[in-house]
């Protein structure tokens, strides 16, 4: 009989995680890398030993290799949101996952 509330609380308990992930917005894969680097501007201060611009990119791995491209100011907040909705699906899919070999293993002969 355990075994019936124990199937029955898994399986509720994957269809709540399986809502929660349906629920989130969009989301990136990658982490965001704040630098300073010297503008493309031949006269600016920052090639004459001033101050760096701040630089914003977003980096994740491909192949073993890391790739990197630039997100601009205006998106910033945007592309934050994304990265931490993505670490947020990650550990769904993990506990889900971890909730789906719980019922493979209640289902072993």
């Amino acid at each position: 009989m355990a075994m019936h509330t124990s199937r029955r609380h898994l399986e509720a308990k994957r269809q709540r995680l399986l809502r929660q992930l349906a629920q989130l917005g969009p989301w990136i894969s990658g982490s965001l890398v704040s630098t300073a680097r010297v503008c493309g501007k031949a006269g600016c201060a920052c090639h004459h030993g001033g101050p760096k611009h701040p630089a914003l990119f977003l980096t994740w791995k491909e192949q073993g290799k890391t790739v990197s491209f630039y997100v601009p100011r205006a998106l910033e907040a945007e592309v934050k949101t994304w990265a931490a909705t993505y670490k947020r699906v990650k550990a769904l899919i993990r506990e889900l996952s971890n909730v789906q070999k719980q019922l493979v293993h209640l289902r072993e002969p």
